[in-house]
Formats: structure tokens, sequence, C-alpha cells
């Protein structure tokens, strides 16, 4: 039986009411976060990522591509890109270091921000892997709903970074909010894994939390930082 209603006005206010199910979710890795995602991070909806100030946007970056990389894609990825960016490009040996394919990412070089927002949304449609990208700066309510009624249609998951000074309201089943922290040491003091303060400040059916985490290289995968075990042992002391 299908999950949502065929017609699509029935399917807006439907949404609108919070009445629709989004697709089951996928484990992030930490038994903490999925729990308050209601079992794991749905499939078939929008998901924002937020940096906490403009610094943070890298690590907002790497935050929503360790997401990514716990869904399992059996298409391309679709990125659609905005000439003008502060922080540069995608880099193929960092979506290396998050177990991704640079192969598997289709690259989309768009001239303006309502070229995107047209890729992401005919992405979806089309039934891509997953869509990665940037809320454009017009991005208002019925512009991310929009998003969000194709992702269910398509059980396409869609990940897009959100601006700290972006106070638009949107349809995105969760919502989460980076910071950046020194990164994990090896053994010898050089620099491990990216680790990250993040917020999910908004979980649809589900509850808020906050946690430290890092990447881990070895299983890429997601876990909780070290920083709280040895903080809890030096209070155990």
């Amino acid at each position: 039986m299908p999950t949502v209603p065929e017609d699509r006005y029935v399917l807006i206010e439907a949404l609108r009411r919070g009445d629709v199910r989004t697709s089951s979710g996928v484990n992030t890795g930490i038994a903490e976060i999925d729990a308050c995602l209601c079992g794991g991070l749905a499939l078939g909806a929008l998901h924002e990522i937020a940096a906490a100030d403009f610094r943070a946007v890298p690590a907002a970056w790497g935050y929503l591509l360790a997401l990514m990389a716990c869904v399992d894609r059996k298409d391309v990825v679709v990125w659609p890109l905005v000439p003008g960016g502060a922080f540069g490009v995608p880099y193929a040996r960092g979506l290396k270091s998050f177990g991704l394919d640079p192969r598997d990412f289709l690259m989309v070089r768009c001239r303006r921000e309502q070229d995107a927002a047209w890729t992401m949304e005919e992405a979806l449609r089309a039934g891509a892997g997953a869509v990665v990208g940037a809320r454009t700066r017009g991005m208002d309510l019925t512009a991310s709903r929009r998003l969000q009624l194709a992702a269910q249609h398509s059980g396409t998951p869609i990940f897009l970074l959100r601006g700290h000074d972006d106070c638009q309201q949107s349809a995105a089943v969760s919502r989460w909010r980076v910071a950046a922290m020194p990164g994990a040491r090896d053994r010898f003091g050089l620099f491990g894994e990216p680790r990250w303060r993040v917020a999910l400040d908004y979980a649809k059916g589900g509850r808020t939390g906050e946690w430290v985490v890092e990447w881990d290289y070895e299983t890429l995968r997601l876990r909780l930082s070290a920083v709280l075990a040895d903080r809890t042992e030096r209070r155990a002391a």
C-alpha cells in the first residue's frame, strides 16, 4: 500500500498537517542519534545541515557528506555547483576520505542559483541515488516543500547546506547545526579524524539533541567522540 496519496493537492495538504510518512530510515552508526531520528535517517526526505557560523561552513560540508555516506546508494549523486562559492569546489581526495567514489558524482555547473534549484528538483524526480547542494538565497517554505515532495515521490534523499544566517522556514524533516572542533590526533600527534559538535535542532516526529562526533576513517562510519569518554573517566577519577 502506498505511504502517500497519489494526488498532489491531497499530498500537499497532508504534508501541511504532518500526516505524510517518510521512507524507512538508515542507521547513522550512533544509537543516540538514531533514537532521536525515530530509528534512523529518513530516506525520501529533505535534510538540512547549517554551519554554526561562517567559519564552520567546511565543517558543515564534512558532516553533510558523513551523513550521506550512511545511505546505500544505487545510482549517481547529483551535485549542482554555483560559481562564487567562498570555499571552492568538491575535492576528489576529500570525497574518498568519506568512503565516497568521485566517479559516482555528477557535478552540474550552474550559472544561476535558480538553475541549481531546478537541477535538484529534476534530479529527485529522475530518481538519482542522492542529491547534494546548497540552499539558494531565495529558497522559501514553498520551494523547500517542492523538494520535499519530489524526494518523497522518488524515495531519494536530498542533503542541503543551509547558511548560518538563513532564517527562512523549511519543510526539511531534519535540521542540523554544525560547529567545528579540533580534530582527533593519532598516536604520533598528527591529525587523525575530523570532529564536529552537532546539534539536531529539529527532527520530524523525533527529539532534538547535541553530540560531539567523529568520522572513523577505518570503519567509514560516524561515532561518538572519544573526548566524551575521556571526560567521563576524569569525572569518575
